[in-house]
């Protein structure tokens, strides 16, 4: 099946000249477009993001998980086998 096609936008960056050689380096090593190459990048980047941010709010958060009786109170419950 073939997958649906996203709606794309045109992106201008302007990037230093070394930069741009080592984008096309790369791109070229690995047989694909500069535009590939950037787009992967910015998907991987936007991921690391989210996930660097959800690691934050657990920390954040982790001291409830410890101290609050209300979210204790289901604790013996953990590791048990629903049945």
């Amino acid at each position: 099946m073939e997958k649906a096609k996203e709606r794309t936008r045109r992106l201008n960056i302007v990037v230093s000249e070394p930069l741009h050689a080592q984008l096309t380096e790369m791109a070229d090593k690995n047989e694909e477009t500069k535009s590939d190459f950037v787009r992967l990048a910015l998907e991987r980047e936007i991921g690391r993001r989210k996930v660097e941010e959800l690691e934050k709010a657990a920390t954040d958060l982790a001291f409830l998980y410890e101290t609050d009786e209300e979210l204790l109170a289901f604790a013996s419950l953990d590791g048990e086998e629903f049945l």
